[in-house]
């Protein structure tokens, strides 16, 4: 797990640092603050080079064809090179060359730096991304049925043991009713889909059972099929019932420490850091961080990031203090 995440000179950020990250890292803060800016940054500190070239796209509504003009340029604050860099403990991108109009974005882990990307003459090139950590996105836009079928289907062969630990989780959190889960293709259909046995009449399509169902099996398919070391979710209470956020919680922290997987997502939901605080006390070691984006009262141009955990978000619900 990484420990730390620094920014400077990213987006709209001329300086942050969040100390002491946790196993699940909630990014809260206002409106603009840059939440979505923090998921980036880890994308392209941690993420492949697929990931980050698709990166304009995948949080952010923009034009195919324009997305350096309406992206890329933004990615330095003020397109100000000299200062960028995205550092963990792990390493950082940060040695940046800019010279005649070319930057080139450079990424020193250990021995030789490494070439991570070219921006010159409104294009950027993505190459020699060194090993990583895999890392898995889901951003607020909806996966194909087909998609999240297919991530399924291949837990069992990985580990059969995850596929009923799956079951259990989703029965357990989100569907009491559930008996089981199977791939399949019935007759006078065209693709396979997960379908589930509620115990009474025929299987259902998992697309009949609900936001919550399919968001929940999407995170736990992407984990247990992927196997990723960090996994980054943009607005994580999408499609979530306040009423079971905290059992969402329970089998989320469960699979996170189980998996060996980190994570990182925003929320706008009140409720959803309340759950997930509930959820992390039970545990003998609490998991949870929480990292707030403001933007300083004095200077609004500026954003400040704080790291808190377990007492402080106790002292908030007990005098209900605004944290989101």
């Amino acid at each position: 797990m990484i420990q730390f995440l620094e920014l400077k000179n990213f987006r709209a950020f001329e300086h942050i640092r969040f100390e002491s990250l946790g196993r699940a890292n909630l990014i809260i803060g206002r409106n603009n603050t840059g939440k979505t800016s923090v998921l980036e940054a880890l994308v392209m500190k941690m993420g492949s080079g697929v990931q980050i070239t698709e990166l304009p796209f995948m949080f952010r509504d923009n034009v195919q064809g324009d997305d350096f003009q309406n992206y890329w340029s933004y990615l330095a604050r003020d397109q100000k090179w000299e200062d960028f860099g995205i550092r963990t403990d792990d390493g950082a991108i940060g040695d940046v060359q800019d010279r005649e109009g070319i930057v080139k974005l450079m990424e020193t882990e250990s021995g030789a730096p490494i070439l991570v990307a070219v921006i010159q003459s409104n294009q950027i090139n993505i190459s020699g991304i060194p090993s990583r950590a895999k890392t898995t996105i889901l951003s607020t836009k909806a996966s194909p049925p087909q998609s999240i079928s297919e991530l399924f289907n291949q837990i069992a062969p990985l580990n059969p043991n995850n596929e009923d630990k799956l079951q259990d989780l989703l029965r357990n959190s989100i569907e009491p009713r559930l008996k089981r889960l199977r791939y399949a293709k019935p007759k006078g259909t065209d693709t396979h889909l997960v379908y589930a046995d509620l115990g009474k009449g025929p299987m259902l399509p998992f697309t009949q059972l609900g936001q919550a169902f399919t968001r929940t099996l999407e995170i736990y398919c992407e984990i247990f099929a992927n196997q990723p070391k960090i996994i980054l979710i943009d607005e994580i209470e999408n499609g979530l019932y306040y009423e079971g956020m905290e059992d969402f919680w329970k089998g989320l922290f469960e699979v996170l420490v189980d998996q060996d997987v980190q994570l990182f997502a925003t929320t706008h939901s009140r409720e959803c850091m309340e759950a997930a605080h509930v959820a992390a006390t039970g545990r003998s070691e609490y998991p949870l961080r929480f990292l707030r984006l403001d933007r300083r009262a004095d200077d609004p141009e500026k954003i400040v990031a704080t790291t808190f955990g377990q007492d402080e978000m106790q002292t908030a619900m007990e005098t209900n203090r605004e944290m989101r």
